[in-house]
């Protein structure tokens, strides 16, 4: 059987790292990485794989100085999945994660940051979850390597 579609797909994970200045009685730091930075979905059939997990990322995250204030990690996709002038819609792209609570799971965006995880107070130790991110294989797709960035942003009033 041959193959019209080749989804191998490269979604890169661009490093959201905000440091908030509060008031000087005390100093809010976030910190946020993502590794790996580049992710790729295997080659694979839809008839009989019709959605293709990637390698897992790990997030890990520090809230520290936040009180008791609310913390939350988002994630939005630069645009839609691209190779040339063929696209796939990045909503065919859906996350699992752990742990949960206080990480969820979801649906990429590219209009509107989608929660991954949100709490509140002091995450004193850095802390690891682990993200797995999956396509919605079809034949409708047309053959090629697509490519998309996503940004992760940690962020606490």
């Amino acid at each position: 059987m041959s193959r019209r579609y080749s989804p191998i797909l490269a979604v890169c994970a661009a490093l959201g790292f905000i440091l908030l200045a509060a008031p000087a009685v005390r100093a809010q730091t976030l910190t946020l990485s993502i590794a790996p930075s580049t992710i790729a979905f295997a080659n694979a059939d839809p008839d009989t794989t019709p959605s293709i997990a990637a390698p897992s990322i790990t997030v890990s995250y520090r809230v520290r100085g936040n009180a008791s204030g609310a913390w939350r990690i988002t994630l939005v996709a630069s645009g839609d999945l691209t190779a040339g002038s063929a696209t796939i819609p990045i909503t065919n792209v859906t996350w699992t994660a752990t742990p949960a609570p206080p990480f969820q799971s979801g649906t990429m965006s590219r209009t509107l940051a989608q929660t991954l995880a949100s709490g509140s107070g002091n995450v004193q130790q850095s802390t690891n979850a682990t993200v797995v991110f999956r396509l919605s294989n079809s034949w409708t797709h047309n053959a090629g390597t697509y490519s998309a960035s996503i940004v992760f942003t940690l962020t606490a009033p």
